[in-house]
């Protein structure tokens, strides 16, 4: 959630992607397992998540839109970190 805040998403928005996943990625709560997704911004200016992709990711860029990754192993990782200081 810190980090989708920190991202400048919405509060509401933030939990509306968590909730959605959730229903994608059940083991999301599973430390160091995951798999890695990106918000994307739709036709609609509405954000999707999405399977990480990075061909579709560089496509989005190069047409100005918003790619947030998110990436569940590199996040635990973040977390194992602060955890340990």
């Amino acid at each position: 959630m810190v980090y989708w805040l920190s991202t400048g998403i919405s509060f509401d928005v933030a939990c509306f992607i968590l909730k959605q996943l959730k229903e994608q990625e059940p083991e999301l709560f599973i430390f160091g397992q995951g798999k890695r997704f990106m918000l994307l911004l739709s036709q609609d200016d509405s954000l999707s998540l999405v399977e990480f992709d990075r061909k579709r990711a560089i496509a989005s860029l190069d047409e100005g839109k918003a790619v947030i990754p998110v990436w569940l192993d590199v996040i635990y990782q973040q977390l194992v970190l602060k955890l340990t200081y």
